[in-house]
């Protein structure tokens, strides 16, 4: 950045020069900007999942509640219309992209693995799509 005519006094009563200011922007520990659009990566739940419900997500200008659809998978990508940076010179604000990523318990639940075995015994779409793959 540039400000003319605010550095130091000229040589000999010339002129101030002008200052130079350097801006570093560092990695955010959640958010990854791309011009105006914020990105972030949202754990949520497998019951979240599959049955949706309200979960509280942080923006810049602070949190709000967003409606996980029922059913969504991991990778889902969200836009929050509005809630990225606001560009200096237009005064227009990107938005907000969240990625929903499906987090399971740390420890193993052998109740839930029963319960996907049983289920996936029934359901096995995902074979099936991965077939194309070869």
């Amino acid at each position: 950045i540039r400000l003319k005519g605010q550095g130091g006094a000229g040589i000999g009563g010339g002129p101030n020069g002008d200052a130079l200011i350097e801006v570093h922007i560092n990695k955010h520990p959640y958010y990854t900007l791309k011009g105006n659009d914020i990105y972030m990566e949202l754990p949520i739940t497998l019951e979240e999942a599959v049955c949706g419900g309200k979960v509280t997500v942080p923006t810049i200008s602070g949190k709000i509640a967003l409606t996980i659809p029922k059913n969504s998978s991991s990778g889902k990508l969200m836009r929050l219309k509005g809630r990225g940076a606001e560009d200096p010179k237009t005064m227009k604000k990107g938005d907000q992209f969240v990625k929903l990523m499906v987090t399971l318990p740390a420890e193993a639940d052998s109740e839930l693995e029963k319960f996907i075995k049983k289920w996936s015994a029934k359901n096995d779409d995902s074979k099936n799509i991965r077939e194309h793959l070869g």
